[in-house]
């Protein structure tokens, strides 16, 4: 009976501290006298999104809307760790780009130790991404993109063939867009020939995803050193061995070729003034499939399915690309393709509306006193943009849930504040990629649209729905539509 009371009163008690441990985390911003929503026991401000119920970027969209206007910035709860979500736009350029100095960090979690990939640009934070971006910011200048351009356009040509070899008739889009991105990833990335079979690496490319969870990625985030300590794996193993020995046996191959065109960004890296280690060259091809495949493939699939609901808007796109390759002598030119003012106008608006990163991670590393206001963001604050409420703004964007490619001609783009567009953040810890994924989009849809017609078909999913269970906008399911060849 002694035992058992004993065992009752360490129980409760035990209780009572995890409720009081609980309660004073989720009074951290009362505490600093910060205007915050008010946090549920455990889940915080994101309930249902964790459990998968929910998109993140619902939540931030409603907390954007209750707040904006009433402060610069606001705290809130993902489960128990504390955010701030910015409102403002002006201390989104403050964050991005102004001070950038302060805010180098992201937080996310890395283990170089058990995954060696995790080391690449994306997940790295302090003096070891600072010496890679140092080492890694001249791969990704204009002058390279232009040289790898002729490579790209080849590579739309292929998939545009292998369109016209079957009869297209209530299409797998997200199927057909993930070949073209596959392709493009195997070859400019990793060097691979365009005409080797890209099964393995496409196989690859969907089981990295096998083990992730939004649990296991929250309990990773807020708690690294456990993580680290138990060697948490973000993907999957045998996927990241393949991506590993992969890069390990094309760099031995350019190698033995020495002297061969410049054809991947394989080269790129291992010709770089100051040279990366093969590993460290392993981790940043590693982050285009991480960073790029899923985004890209949902881009080109999200704009597809909008035009092929607005019959006007995608064959005003397919004259403009008819126009301008009839001014290249039927060919796509790094000339022509800087003509496609509209077709990128398109790409542009589906970014906007449907943006693959929902919001901008990033942590403050030196206490920074917010420009005539009161408002301090103390040092190892995590910070939120939530860069698909901006783009859903109204007070920016008029009817922000239509499609309206217009919003991107020149004269609408000046009338708009900075820092009202970031699919690709901006500043220091922007995408480096972001040129490259922007040509890549633009040239996808050129190789889509221009010998075929989209409609919506008996399978199409209307309205779109987002998986809930990924912190990036992705289709719940695939998207289908109706494809029919146009013969020029």
């Amino acid at each position: 009976m002694y035992i058992m009371h004993r065992i009752l009163l360490t129980g409760l008690s035990t209780c009572l501290l995890f409720y009081i441990a609980i309660k004073y985390t989720l009074g951290y911003w009362k505490r600093r006298g910060l205007l915050h929503e008010k946090p549920k026991f455990l889940w915080g401000n994101l309930k249902g999104v964790i459990q998968g119920k929910r998109h993140v970027q619902e939540a931030l969209l409603d907390l954007y809307k209750a707040y904006k206007g009433r402060a610069p910035f606001i705290g809130f709860y993902a489960c128990l760790k504390p955010f701030l979500l910015v409102t403002d736009l002006d201390l989104v350029r403050n964050i991005l780009v102004t001070n950038s100095g302060n805010f180098t960090t992201r937080g996310m979690y890395n283990n170089l130790k058990g995954e060696p990939l995790t080391g690449n640009l994306l997940q790295l934070d302090g003096h070891k991404w600072r010496a890679l971006h140092g080492q890694t910011v001249e791969v990704f200048t204009s002058s390279n993109l232009q040289k790898l351009l002729s490579r790209l356009i080849a590579i739309s040509y292929r998939s545009q063939q292998k369109m016209g070899q079957f009869k297209l008739k209530n299409v797998n889009i997200s199927h057909l867009v993930d070949n073209y991105n596959i392709d493009v990833i195997a070859c400019m990335t990793f060097g691979m020939d365009l005409a080797a079979d890209k099964e393995e690496f496409r196989q690859m490319s969907q089981r990295l995803w096998h083990n992730f969870s939004l649990w296991r990625a929250y309990l990773a985030l807020e708690f690294p050193f456990l993580a680290s300590l138990f060697q948490y794996k973000n993907y999957d193993e045998k996927a990241v061995s393949y991506f590993y020995n992969l890069t390990l046996r094309q760099l031995e191959e350019q190698r033995r070729r020495d002297r061969q065109p410049l054809q991947s960004f394989l080269q790129l890296y291992s010709r770089a003034e100051s040279p990366l280690s093969d590993k460290e060259i392993a981790a940043q091809a590693f982050a285009f499939i991480l960073a790029g495949l899923n985004p890209l493939n949902a881009t080109l699939s999200f704009c597809l399915y909008e035009l092929a609901q607005q019959a006007e808007l995608q064959e005003r796109t397919r004259a403009e690309i008819e126009a301008v390759m009839k001014r290249h002598n039927g060919q796509l030119t790094p000339d022509g393709l800087k003509e496609l003012q509209f077709t990128k106008q398109v790409v542009q608006e589906t970014l906007r509306l449907h943006s693959p990163y929902p919001f901008v991670v990033r942590r403050c590393t030196k206490e920074f006193e917010v420009d005539n206001s009161v408002f301090v963001i103390a040092r190892g604050n995590n910070i939120i943009i939530p860069t698909v409420a901006i783009h859903r703004d109204p007070s920016i964007y008029e009817k922000p849930l239509r499609f309206d490619p217009s919003r991107f001609d020149a004269a609408a783009q000046k009338s708009r504040p900075a820092m009202s567009f970031l699919p690709f953040g901006a500043g220091l810890r922007g995408c480096l990629a972001s040129q490259l994924a922007e040509q890549q989009l633009v040239v996808g849809l050129v190789a889509l649209l221009q010998h075929h017609r989209y409609a919506a078909c008996a399978n199409t999913t209307i309205p779109l729905k987002y998986d809930t269970k990924n912190l990036l906008l992705l289709p719940k399911s695939d998207i289908y539509l109706s494809v029919e060849r146009v013969e020029s």
